[in-house]
Formats: structure tokens, C-alpha cells, sequence
């Protein structure tokens, strides 16, 4: 699969088929710019969490040119999978997609039993069946809403068991359906739609109903398709590229047949999986499906009327920092200039003043599943972005990415983080 290129002396790299490449070990040791923006490196300031090190790993696994050993399993595991050193890389590696397919042999050589534990295996199934995951948000809201939260709360026996910080990510859920058609009482200038994932329906409501608002008061229809999955991005970077690989091919076919002029999503993690469907197999419909694909501050900064009035209730100004989701500000497609967009969404709401949020390079430790997996590194990530935040003395922090939102309303920022959309919204007629 893979064969050794020698063009010019120091200059050797491994190619794949589909035009990754891992550089050889002699040049990728010379560079150490990953090293300025790896989060795991400036938090333990060692050689083997850096990415440098762990493209070695990767290169054994793939290529089985030597065992890895159980550190280095360790150590790659580590990382959060923010893919800031594809941002300073000079070979220009696919750092990401390299540490996917990695992932996924490490997944083929594991026997089934052996596949993750079983809180683990069960989030993949809840994940992989809609009905399923209903049933069990429905559990959550009665948890929330009769009491037994704060029980078990006070009790202490989340923290006895441990589930005390995986607890307290839980947002209130909402049970209530979707409706699958939102008209505009605005001059209709077009047809959306709306991809809510397999979280945000229910979690991040609020989110959802500010984006149909917005959309709605720039005179779009929204469409939410009621049987959307989940985009794969959790079963991707976990090694399970097949079922990922079933839920792109899924959602491909049911958004193609709708007719939209866009499918807009929420939540910055699912749009980097989404846009990157191309990536996959380019004759079932993949390929086409990104160029319809927009954030919903991308898609209202693109289509705002000049002419919209906003409510003036806001006497006093009000200051935010904008954090930005590694899944916009290091990611190819959606790299480069589309995180400025939250910005630029919150410069039309009157009184309102955005800022960025100090070393919005490094990875806030929320990485997907990582927060749950590796609190150790998570906690101590999060914990600088909230230092930061208290400094800034803003009075909220935006997010554009639902895992990163959770994440950071833990500590200093409890029910402070939100979706620029929503402050958006609550300033609309």
C-alpha cells in the first residue's frame, strides 16, 4: 500500500494511495514548530507527547515497519486530536487523517470483546441508534427534572463512583420533537436545512431554535429531516471508520433529495465531518454534498438584509470572548477565515463588543469523547481558557462548537458559554 519516494537527499516521505504522506523520521525530527502549538506538549513538556513523536508511532502502526510499545500507545492516545501542528507544518502533513487510520488498525487488530469498555460500547450504540437514544434522553430528562439529580448530587455517590465530572456535562435535555418545516413570515428569499447531529436535538436546543429564529428573520424556510443520524465524527476518530462511513453515506442520501439551497449546521465538530464526506468514496454522492454545506454564522453573515431591526433592550453594552473550536481554526476545509465569522455575526448586534479569547491556538481539551476519556489532560486545558476568560472580565463566551460549550460551562464559566447565534436571536423582531 505504501512505498518509499526518494527525490532529493533528506527529502524522503511515505506516500499512500489516496496521497497522505508521514515525512521520514531524519525530517521530521529537524522541525519542532508542532511543538509551539501541541496543547499535550506544553502540558507536560516532554518529547513523547509531542506530535513529532507520535507520527513515529503512527508510522509503525500503519506501515507495521516495527511493534509499538504500550507507551507510545499511551502517549498517542494522549492526544486531542486538535491538529494544530497541520496548521505550522511545513511538509504539509495530514496529521489527522494519518491519526484515523491508525486508529482503525488498532481497531482491526482488537477482538470484539475487547473493543472499548462497556460504558463505552454502550455510547457507540446510543450514538448509532436514534430510537435508542431517545429512550435514554427521555431517562436523563425524568433524572433532571424529578428531584434525583439533586439527590444524587448531594448524596456523594457520583463522586464515589467517579461520574461526578461526567455528570455535571449533561445539559437540560429537551424531549420534545422537532417540527420538520419552519416558514418564514418574511418575504421568502429560499429553503434550508438544518442538520442537528445526534446531540444537539436534545441538548442544545436552544441553539437549534435561535438558528431556525435567525434563519426565519432573514426570510429562509428551515427543513429539519426528522431520520438525520449522527455525522460520524465520534466513530471516525475512535477507529470506527465502517460505521462512520454508513452514517455519511446515510445522511448524503437523505439531505441530496431535499430541495435546499443550503444544509446548515450548528455545531463546528460535525461540520468538519460533514465537509470532509468528499474525503470518502467519490461515486455514491459524497463529493457534491460539501458545497452545500455552511455554518449558521457563515450562511446568516453571507445572506444578511440590510435592512433588519433588532429589539433595543440593551442599555448597557456587553462584552464577549469568542472562543475558537479547533475544528475551525485548524482543519482543512474548514480552516482559515470561516471561524471569523463568529465575529462578524456578532458585530450587527447592537452594543456588543467581541474579543478573542487569549491563546485561542491551544486546544481548550474537549477534543470529541477526549474530556471523558483523558480528564487528567482535559481539566488542566480548560481550566487556562477559563483563566483567561475571568481575565478578559467579559460577560459571556461564545463557542461555535456544542463539545467545546459543555466542556468550558464547567468552572469559572458555568452558564456563561453559548452559541453567538443565540445572542444573535434574542436581539430579533
Amino acid at each position: 500500500m505504501f512505498e518509499y519516494i526518494d527525490d532529493c537527499p533528506g527529502d524522503n516521505v511515505i506516500y499512500a494511495q489516496n496521497g497522505l504522506y508521514i515525512p521520514d523520521a531524519t525530517d521530521c525530527m529537524r522541525c519542532g514548530l508542532c511543538i509551539s502549538v501541541c496543547p499535550t506538549y506544553k502540558l507536560f513538556q516532554i518529547e513523547a507527547e509531542s506530535p513529532r513523536s507520535r507520527v513515529r508511532a503512527i508510522d509503525k502502526i500503519i506501515n507495521e515497519t516495527a511493534a509499538v510499545s504500550n507507551e507510545e500507545l499511551t502517549h498517542l492516545n494522549n492526544c486531542t486530536q486538535c491538529r494544530a501542528c497541520e496548521t505550522v507544518c511545513p511538509s504539509q502533513m495530514e496529521y489527522g487523517q494519518l491519526y484515523d487510520l491508525a486508529r482503525g488498525k488498532i481497531m482491526q487488530a482488537k477482538s470484539s470483546e475487547r473493543r472499548g469498555n462497556l460504558l463505552a460500547i454502550l455510547g457507540f450504540k446510543l450514538i448509532e441508534h436514534k430510537a435508542l437514544l431517545y429512550a435514554v434522553t427521555v431517562l436523563i430528562w425524568l433524572y433532571q427534572k424529578t428531584g434525583l439529580q439533586f439527590l444524587l448530587r448531594k448524596s456523594g455517590l457520583l463522586r464515589l463512583l467517579k461520574l461526578d465530572n461526567s455528570e455535571l456535562l449533561i445539559p437540560q435535555a429537551d424531549v420534545s420533537n422537532l417540527a420538520e418545516r419552519y416558514p418564514t413570515d418574511k418575504e421568502h428569499r429560499g429553503n434550508v436545512a438544518l442538520f442537528t447531529g445526534c446531540i444537539s436535538e436534545h441538548f442544545d436546543r436552544k441553539t437549534l431554535m435561535a438558528s431556525i429564529k435567525s434563519l426565519n428573520g432573514i426570510g429562509f424556510d428551515v427543513l429539519v429531516p426528522k431520520d438525520q443520524t449522527c455525522c460520524g465524527a465520534i466513530h471516525q476518530h475512535q477507529g470506527r471508520t465502517a460505521v462512520a462511513d454508513q452514517m455519511a453515506a446515510f445522511n448524503t442520501g437523505l439531505f441530496n433529495l431535499l430541495d435546499v439551497e443550503a444544509i446548515i449546521y450548528t455545531a463546528s465538530g460535525c461540520g468538519l465531518m460533514l465537509n470532509e464526506y468528499g474525503q470518502r468514496d467519490a461515486g455514491s454522492g459524497l463529493k457534491g454534498f460539501s458545497k452545500r454545506l455552511f455554518d449558521i454564522t457563515e450562511f446568516l453573515n453571507l445572506h444578511w438584509p440590510d435592512d433588519i431591526s433588532f429589539k433595543d433592550h440593551h442599555a448597557n453594552a456587553i462584552k464577549v470572548a469568542v472562543h475558537e473550536p479547533c475544528s475551525q481554526r485548524n482543519m482543512s476545509p474548514v480552516s482559515g477565515s470561516r471561524h471569523q465569522h463568529a465575529y462578524a455575526l456578532l458585530e450587527k448586534i447592537p452594543g456588543i463588543t467581541a474579543i478573542p479569547l487569549p491563546e485561542n491556538q491551544f486546544c481548550c481539551g474537549a477534543g470529541g469523547v477526549h474530556m471523558l476519556t483523558h480528564p487528567e489532560i482535559a481539566e488542566p486545558l480548560r481550566n487556562a481558557k477559563l483563566a483567561h476568560f475571568e481575565q478578559t472580565q467579559a460577560d459571556f463566551l461564545v463557542s461555535t462548537n456544542i463539545g467545546c460549550a459543555l466542556h468550558l460551562n464547567i468552572g469559572l464559566a458555568r452558564n456563561k458559554v453559548v452559541h453567538p447565534v443565540v445572542l444573535l436571536a434574542e436581539l430579533l423582531f
